[in-house]
């Protein structure tokens, strides 16, 4: 297990889901990983508004960990892969510059 009980983790993104593990269902409304990250578990990220910012509330023992934070009755089980690092290990990509100031123009 990566994590512990009041880690902040950043989950990634749908897009990034898809990329890296591809679809488990016709529908392409469930991802499989280690778990199964869902359609309705990414709509719930989205309306914490929490730029994809858990807090780890319980870890299991098959490498699963609670969250803190939910917007639904069913508490979701979050894997190892459906997360991208640490919060305090989160680096905020540099911003695009424009090619003039690439070109230091």
């Amino acid at each position: 297990m990566n994590y512990k009980v009041g880690d902040k983790i950043k989950i990634k993104t749908w897009e990034e889901m898809e990329k890296e593990f591809g679809f488990g269902n016709n529908n392409k409304t469930i991802i499989t990983c280690s778990g199964l990250f869902n359609s309705t578990m990414e709509k719930e990220i989205e309306e914490l508004k929490t730029n994809r910012i858990l807090t780890v509330k319980e870890v299991e023992i098959n490498h699963r960990y609670r969250m803190k934070e939910r917007t639904s009755e069913i508490a979701w089980t979050w894997s190892d892969d459906m997360i991208r690092c640490l919060v305090k290990d989160y680096k905020v990509p540099d911003p695009i510059k424009s090619r003039l100031e690439i070109l230091d123009l």
